[in-house]
């Protein structure tokens, strides 16, 4: 799997959501809240689902009972590829049914 570059990745997540890239750990990152602690983990569920799918898994946060932050990045290739955004399309799509 080929590396993003920089600019490339910072386009490509401007048209998917708000994610924020850290060029210097080389990880993509989200963080949304939900509305209690249950709506928080059927989300999360439902990222698991596409992260078993797409065999990439994210390191995912529930803290406060309600507030998810997901860092992903592709350590064999050491950052960011295409399948990082595809994970994050993957979140966002599924975010939109919690609007």
């Amino acid at each position: 799997m080929d590396l993003l570059k920089d600019e490339d990745i910072t386009n490509r997540i401007r048209m998917i959501g708000p994610w924020d890239y850290d060029s210097e750990d080389k990880i993509l990152i989200r963080e949304t809240m939900f509305k209690d602690f249950m709506e928080g983990m059927g989300f999360l569920n439902k990222l698991a689902e596409i992260a078993e799918q797409l065999n990439h898994h994210p390191d995912i946060t529930l803290c406060e009972y309600n507030r998810v932050i997901v860092t992903t990045t592709t350590h064999d290739a050491g950052g960011i590829t295409d399948n990082d955004i595809r994970l994050a399309q993957g979140f966002e799509e599924i975010l939109e049914g919690y609007d």
